[in-house]
């Protein structure tokens, strides 16, 4: 489902790779949808692990660039990027939430403050607790 937020759930009592594959039906190539969780022994080695993947030559740097890794495809290899534009999970959620209207949750009136009728109104009770 677009803009969907799903979670990773592992519980790795001990180090190793363990097979993970997806949990929820989302179209053709839903059955190649598997992947390697890797529980590293300690936090130097998963600090070792993030020092290789940031060696990667791919940056998901912009919105471009994630529509390309978004457009439809089926059993694509793993990627790494060395670099992911800040905000990008917010702003792949509100590509899909929002139909092209802010849905930036950090300014608490939002774009109802220019509904009509609403000009000028006080809209301070609304940030108080009830």
């Amino acid at each position: 489902m677009a803009g969907m937020q799903t979670q990773l759930h592992l519980i790795a009592n001990e180090a190793g790779t363990y097979d993970g594959i997806s949990a929820s039906y989302s179209g053709p190539g839903f059955s190649g949808m598997k992947f390697k969780a890797i529980a590293t022994p300690d936090r130097a080695t998963f600090d070792q692990w993030v020092a290789k993947a940031k060696q990667s030559a791919n940056a998901m740097d912009s919105m471009e660039t994630f529509d390309k890794l978004a457009a439809p495809s089926e059993y694509n290899k793993v990627e790494y990027f060395s670099n992911v534009k800040p905000d990008l999970f917010k702003d792949v959620v509100n590509k899909f939430m929002s139909h092209g209207k802010s849905m930036d949750m950090t300014q608490p009136e939002g774009e109802h403050a220019a509904h009509e009728g609403m000009e000028g109104m006080d809209m301070s009770h609304a940030e108080t607790a009830h």
